[in-house]
């Protein structure tokens, strides 16, 4: 997707490399750019009399790739100032202050259904199943055996199979006064079953009470400080993930915010971790939906504009961003893109 000024003569365009989220990179349907970004750097241009033309790529690392193939002259988006990036490009002057912030969901699915989501996740679901087949089958023996040896014990079809199924379970509760089947391997049957039944039964307790547990810990992040034993969303290919890795927390990625928001509404994952002002925006312009974020700022970073190592824009582009802060201009952008909180 390219789009251009016009250029003049006198000056080859700059060839900017376009990559970033909403509302830093917005893409309009007439193939040219809008967003906070996109606006701060028009400034630039304008102020320095810059021609220049845009090409658009997926990710930030193809815009990376693109300005060490010399394909870029510069990079306009929402890309951080990282250490990691020191030694490959060189960055302007900071024009945007971040950092990371955690969404999390005001939505609560039903429990039973969490809870049973859980269960089948965390591998306990077979059992169960396994579990309800050894029931069917004690139920239908002791239906047959009871209607062979004892004559009290209801003739039906239906009424016999109920009655062995109140054996069984009371049996495997502990709690049946059923004296099963007589002689020396009879002994043996009930004895090996009222263990077995022990064991089931701890086990479904133990397996209801962690996923319990759980569902009570999801609902408690309220920082960063509560996400060590979480796994969290993120955005693939943003600077969150260097964060989390750094302190090992595990992460679930997504290939957009979109999908990570829709992810933890339907309670996939806890919470979701990402740059402040792209969750932040995201909130505001999606009111009817039940998110929230919470904690303080943390991990602060800034954004700015990435170009080719010795660059010779990059005293002409400082110097730009400089004016464009003294002027008030980045404070009246963010308050357009952000709300009046914005402070840059």
């Amino acid at each position: 997707m390219v789009w251009s000024q016009e250029a003049t003569p006198a000056q080859a365009p700059l060839k900017v490399a376009v990559s970033g989220d909403i509302p830093f990179v917005i893409s309009n349907d007439d193939n040219t750019f809008s967003g906070y970004s996109i606006e701060v750097w028009e400034d630039i241009a304008a102020h320095n009399g810059w021609t220049f033309v845009y090409t658009k790529y997926s990710s930030k690392f193809d815009a990376l790739a693109a300005m060490n193939r010399k394909d870029a002259d510069v990079i306009v988006g929402d890309l951080g100032i990282l250490s990691v990036l020191q030694g490959k490009v060189e960055f302007s002057q900071p024009y945007f202050r971040s950092g990371l912030h955690i969404m999390v969901s005001d939505a609560r699915p039903h429990t039973f259904a969490r809870i049973f989501s859980d269960v089948y996740n965390w591998g306990h679901l077979k059992p169960f199943w396994y579990l309800l087949g050894a029931i069917v089958v004690g139920t239908v023996f002791v239906a047959w055996f009871e209607r062979k040896h004892n004559p009290d014990f209801p003739k039906g079809h239906r009424d016999a199979l109920a009655e062995a199924f109140y054996y069984v379970i009371s049996l495997s509760l502990g709690k049946s006064a059923y004296k099963g089947f007589g002689g020396w391997f009879g002994r043996i049957v009930m004895c090996v079953w009222t263990i077995l039944s022990v064991v089931i039964v701890a086990y479904v307790t133990s397996s209801i009470t962690s996923a319990m547990t759980v569902e009570s810990l999801r609902g408690h992040i309220a920082g960063p400080q509560d996400l060590p034993g979480h796994t969290v969303g993120v955005v693939k290919e943003t600077a969150a993930i260097l964060y989390l890795r750094q302190h090992s927390i595990e992460t679930h990625e997504y290939p957009t915010l979109e999908a990570a928001v829709q992810a933890l509404i339907k309670g996939e994952v806890p919470a979701l971790v990402g740059a402040a002002p792209e969750l932040q925006y995201y909130d505001n312009t999606h009111p009817k939906l039940p998110i929230t974020e919470v904690g303080p700022v943390f991990s602060p970073y800034n954004y700015g504009f990435a170009l080719p190592i010795g660059s010779p824009i990059r005293l002409q582009m400082n110097s730009a961003i400089l004016e464009l802060q003294e002027r008030g201009t980045l404070l009246d952008l963010g308050r357009k893109y952000f709300g009046s909180v914005f402070q840059p």
